[in-house]
């Protein structure tokens, strides 16, 4: 009887040690949870997203053709004269004589451009409007260019930077710039101020812009 009572005794003992090794108390949490190794690891590896490059240029732009650039009808209002006609295609895209190294430089590496005329019919009354897709970098030099330099008139319209001046061959005529982004306007001709010139070419730039 002894014997059997310490094999029974013995046994208990195991039990009772095996059931303390595995029981847990109700509402432990283990240290070694997946949720909270998951959240350490996120915390200690680092993001991957890359960061903003601040040196991203603009999307290229595509210049409308001349029917889709300015209406006849707005740029009737902004000349105030409704016997202006047009816009025709220009024969040839050529960069204004009076520019300077830095417009001639932007204006030899636009990547597109459109050209297209307007003016009254029987007389010398007319302009041209030139506009191209520049590398935003050469617009940005051009821009800095034109104003140091004490021979235009600078204006802005929002983003928009516009420069005039007179041409004083011939009859007389006006130049006009406006820039933007990546996107140059000109306009030239008898028909136009300090005023309308840049008005129209501002106008040119948002409608490539949008």
């Amino acid at each position: 009887m002894p014997s059997r009572r310490v094999r029974i005794a013995v046994l208990t003992a195991l039990l009772v040690a095996l059931c303390g090794c595995s029981a847990k108390p109700p509402g432990t949490v283990s240290s070694a949870s997946p949720d909270t190794d998951g959240a350490s690891l996120a915390a200690e590896t680092p993001s991957t997203t890359p960061a903003p490059d601040p040196t991203h240029s603009p999307e290229p732009v595509a210049v409308p053709n001349c029917a889709e650039l300015l209406s006849l009808e707005q740029v009737r209002v902004t000349l105030n004269d409704d016997r202006v006609e047009g816009p025709d295609p220009l024969d040839a895209i050529e960069a204004p004589s009076v520019v300077g190294p830095a417009a001639r430089h932007t204006f030899e590496t636009a990547t597109d451009a459109v050209g297209c005329s307007y003016g009254i019919p029987y007389s010398d009354g007319g302009f041209y409007v030139i506009v191209l897709a520049v590398d935003a970098a050469s617009a940005s030099e051009l821009v800095s260019a034109l104003e140091a330099s004490n021979e235009y008139e600078h204006t802005t319209r929002g983003d928009i930077a516009m420069f005039s001046k007179g041409v004083p061959e011939g009859i007389g005529t006006y130049l006009g710039y406006a820039l933007d982004e990546n996107v140059w306007a000109i306009v030239q001709g008898t028909m136009v101020s300090s005023t309308t010139s840049v008005n129209i070419a501002a106008d040119a730039v948002t409608a490539v812009l949008g």
